[in-house]
């Protein structure tokens, strides 16, 4: 054993000190703590139980979605911005790397459509825009705003706002699972893989802790709106849990939206005329509605192991590689997310080339001017 590892070390010494890097301090990609060598076994023996859970009731996937390119998008955008960000957020709510399409959409469309051919409708949510790529597709619908949100709060550049009305969708089953548009199911996906045959939905939990990023100084839109989410939680189930929900889909009962909206209404209203992300707003999908649900009885946890990472940092590259590694070995993770930060951060020159090649590589049968196939 030592004699071939000193071989290792005189022909290969580059080789031979990552594999013992990796050895000794394995990789973690997932915000749950799994170290990478674990991953593959993990979601094999969370597959056997899910496979033999197989619920009976529709599913729908529920997207948002904008097109920050769009000049009539940009110009009602402009119009909306009548008083300069918040001291306590400076520009978070109005960074254009919240509104920048990466074609990301397309790709994620793709992998429902391919891993999750169960799902008996998709619906996108936007401001009355249209992919230009998207045809006519049986299973995919268009929603706007208008169809969902008061008047009087439209339009809105919030997407805690967009994301508080979901349940308002026409047609939305009971069971539904929200995906942002950087999101993308890696693998085949049972439905027991997000909902139990008796309803309960999925409850996955990230092993962050809020509080700690918050006296890290970190103070970010979305954290936030879990810290005011938190005092809800309190005030409603004498809870306040600590942890977020892992960067990924999240399964959600429309039912509890709705008894969110009957408990919560003036929690909920005041933070409606927040036409960007503010300091009052609720993040009702990604942390209330789900831990709502949770302490209600009517979510359980499970994991989820999802790549998480930002497509402008250098890391990004050793991700796409190990993702396409991980896919043509048969051993990807659940699911990815192609999370874009900042706008005005240092970023990978030609970071949107590398990650267009990346997603092209990952499915290379989605075309561009071609809807997806079912």
């Amino acid at each position: 054993m030592m004699k071939r590892k000193l071989r290792k070390l005189a022909r290969s010494p580059g080789l031979f000190l990552r594999d013992y890097f990796n050895a000794r301090y394995p990789l973690v990609r997932t915000e749950i703590g799994c170290i990478a060598p674990h991953e593959s076994a993990l979601i094999a023996r969370e597959l056997e139980l899910e496979l033999a859970a197989e619920p009976a009731f529709p599913i729908d996937v529920v997207y948002t979605w904008v097109d920050g390119d769009d000049p009539v998008w940009q110009a009602a955008f402009r119009a909306s911005q009548t008083e300069p960000p918040a001291a306590d957020l400076p520009g978070a709510g109005h960074n254009p790397a919240r509104f920048k399409s990466h074609d990301e959409l397309r790709y994620s469309l793709h992998s429902v459509l391919t891993f999750m051919p169960w799902v008996r409708h998709i619906h996108i949510v936007t401001a009355d825009q249209r992919p230009a790529w998207l045809g006519a597709h049986p299973r995919i619908r268009l929603v706007s705003h208008r169809d969902l949100i008061d008047p009087a709060h439209l339009p809105t550049f919030n997407s805690h706002v967009i994301e508080a009305h979901l349940h308002r969708i026409p047609g939305l089953s009971e069971h539904f699972i929200y995906f942002n548009d950087d999101v993308i199911a890696a693998r085949p996906l049972p439905p027991g893989h997000f909902f139990q045959p008796n309803g309960l939905a999925a409850h996955f939990v990230a092993s962050k802790s809020l509080s700690a990023m918050h006296r890290n100084g970190r103070a970010p839109p979305t954290l936030l709106a879990s810290r005011n989410s938190q005092a809800v939680l309190h005030r409603l189930h004498d809870q306040c849990p600590d942890q977020p929900l892992v960067h990924s889909y999240i399964p959600l009962r429309k039912s509890a939206c709705e008894e969110l909206w009957s408990l919560c209404r003036d929690d909920i209203l005041a933070f409606l005329p927040n036409r960007t992300r503010g300091a009052s707003d609720l993040n009702l999908a990604s942390f209330l509605a789900p831990w709502h649900a949770y302490f209600r009885g009517l979510s359980s946890r499970k994991t989820n192991v999802c790549w998480y990472f930002n497509v402008r940092s250098p890391a990004a590259a050793g991700n796409y590689q190990g993702l396409l590694q991980r896919s043509r070995a048969g051993t990807p993770p659940h699911s990815i997310c192609l999370n874009d930060f900042r706008s005005d951060a240092d970023v990978v020159a030609g970071y949107d080339s590398h990650l267009q090649a990346f997603l092209r590589s990952l499915f290379p049968d989605c075309h561009p001017t071609r809807s997806p196939d079912a």
